[in-house]
């Protein structure tokens, strides 16, 4: 609720507090809203303070950690596949049963690398990225 998270322009806040003071409904849905507030800040764990993120993002083993990270999955993923398509075509299979999991196997690979090139070049225009705590 806008009003219970502070959220409305002054003329808004106003005018829902001359309803508010005539409905009980509306006082009761604000109280529990509140409530609800403080019941969440409370069973979240403490976050680590401003000074530790800025730590961890100067600090090269864990800026590096991504990329060495990504390396390794996407080759283990390439490595993986390949030893697949290995079995795959020296196995005695039908070639229409080899030929279709080729094409979902592929497929895939494809449509992870489509999501991962949209996600780097988006990633800029990222309205969040900016954003702190």
């Amino acid at each position: 609720m806008a009003y219970a998270d502070g959220e409305l322009a002054p003329d808004e806040r106003a005018e829902f507090e001359q309803l508010l003071a005539t409905r009980e409904d509306l006082r009761r849905a604000v109280a529990r809203e509140r409530e609800l507030d403080l019941v969440a800040r409370s069973a979240a764990g403490p976050e680590p303070m401003d000074a530790e993120w800025a730590a961890l993002g100067q600090d090269f083993a864990h800026r590096s950690g991504l990329g060495v990270g990504l390396a390794l999955v996407l080759g283990g993923i390439a490595l993986g596949l390949g030893s697949l398509l290995y079995l795959l075509w020296s196995a005695s299979l039908p070639l229409a049963a080899s030929v279709a999991v080729t094409a979902l196997m592929l497929g895939g690979c494809v449509l992870l690398l489509r999501a991962l090139r949209a996600r780097v070049r988006t990633r800029r225009y990222d309205p969040y990225r900016e954003v702190r705590r």
